[in-house]
């Protein structure tokens, strides 16, 4: 079968982590089918460094195109709509009409997808990541876009949102469709391939993010860190990761004159290097304000590592006493109370058990098996 993948968000030469989340779908759905992704976006940076681009890797292969964003944004949806018919013929006349397509974020590609499904006879499915629904931050607005995106909805085969939290929030708004599943996020096969095992002398935190302040929350773990360094030094934190709010984020540890050796901003780590710090770490924190299901949760329990989060979205539907421990958003007391006991206590997890479970949950084979019998579905 030959899938048109159209994602919102996809990993690229601007940035190889956006969307990085829907390319694992495309590679997990590729291990049953032809997967052809096509990926249009308005650039904002100074300079366009490629218009086009084309790769192919095993089953799956992108049709990227690029645009320079410009003060009128009309201009800017004739080319997103242009190039997305350009690119939608390219795929056409290369591998022939796609059997289905599978949107990813909504509102734009999903009225593509009616489109074609009216103008070729082309089923769509819909995957849904965004928190944009959820009461907070709130931001599904406009009546226009409500209107389409109901409308979208209603006409695909299937919705997926990737927890039942956000399946919610999006009838809450009334989208509704008769068949609405949960499909998480999917973990590399390189995270199923180590466990923790070692024990620590102090316990280890991490933190693994985009380094986006006002969702993360990661000034209010630093303010936490600043409180516990004064009640014990035995314990390390290390944040992984980069973003906007990387080097303000760096100057405010400074500022909370942080012990020097107590945290660590290491920048982006990834494969290898980012499984050894799942394993070598005691627990991942998540203290965001708002979140769908972060995918360095799943990460984490695949690693067997367990996990402290705010119980925001969905991540109560994953996080339980037998792998971590669910807090407030923005109760930095309660986040403090529970980092001193973690750190005098030392509560040990059962690893082993916990990694068996997620990968039920986020393998690529379980989820690229769930997705082959959606598509086959009439």
């Amino acid at each position: 079968m030959h899938l048109l993948f159209l994602p919102r968000w996809y990993p690229s030469v601007y940035d190889n982590m956006f969307g990085l989340f829907v390319k694992k779908h495309a590679e997990a759905a590729g291990l049953h089918h032809r997967i052809s992704v096509l990926y249009v976006q308005g650039i904002s940076t100074k300079k366009l460094l490629v218009k086009q681009a084309y790769k192919e890797e095993g089953t799956v292969s992108t049709y990227s195109f690029f645009y320079k964003n410009v003060s009128c944004s009309l201009w800017n949806q004739f080319r997103f709509w242009y190039y997305l018919l350009v690119g939608y013929r390219t795929i056409v006349r290369r591998l022939g009409k796609p059997d289905k397509i599978h949107v990813h974020i909504l509102t734009r590609l999903g009225l593509f997808a009616l489109f074609l499904k009216f103008y070729s006879n082309t089923p769509y499915i819909i995957s849904e990541h965004w928190s944009r629904y959820q009461k907070t931050p709130g931001t599904y607005k406009g009546w226009l876009r409500k209107k389409i995106t109901k409308m979208v909805v209603e006409k695909a085969q299937a919705v997926l949102p990737i927890s039942e939290n956000l399946a919610h929030a999006m009838r809450s708004h009334q989208l509704q469709n008769p068949n609405y599943q949960i499909i998480p996020n999917v973990v590399d096969d390189i995270f199923f391939e180590s466990i923790k095992s070692k024990k620590n002398d102090k316990t280890i935190f991490i933190h693994v993010s985009t380094f986006e302040d006002r969702s993360k929350n990661i000034s209010g773990i630093l303010r936490t860190i600043k409180q516990l360094s004064e009640k014990t030094m035995d314990f390390e934190f290390r944040f992984i990761g980069d973003g906007i709010d990387f080097k303000k984020l760096n100057n405010y540890a400074d500022d909370l004159s942080i012990p020097k050796g107590l945290i660590t901003f290491t920048g982006v780590q990834t494969d290898k290097a980012l499984v050894a710090e799942y394993c070598e770490a005691d627990f991942l924190v998540v203290f965001s304000h708002f979140e769908n299901i972060p995918v360095v949760i799943n990460e984490a329990l695949t690693c067997g590592l367990p996990v402290i989060a705010t119980n925001v979205g969905g991540i109560a539907e994953y996080i339980h006493a037998e792998n971590g421990f669910l807090i407030e958003a923005a109760n930095e007391h309660q986040l403090l109370t529970l980092f001193l006991r973690l750190v005098e206590q030392k509560p040990q997890f059962d690893s082993k058990k916990i990694r068996k479970a997620a990968f039920k949950q986020f393998s690529r084979v379980e989820i690229g098996r769930r997705l082959d019998a959606l598509y086959r579905e009439n």
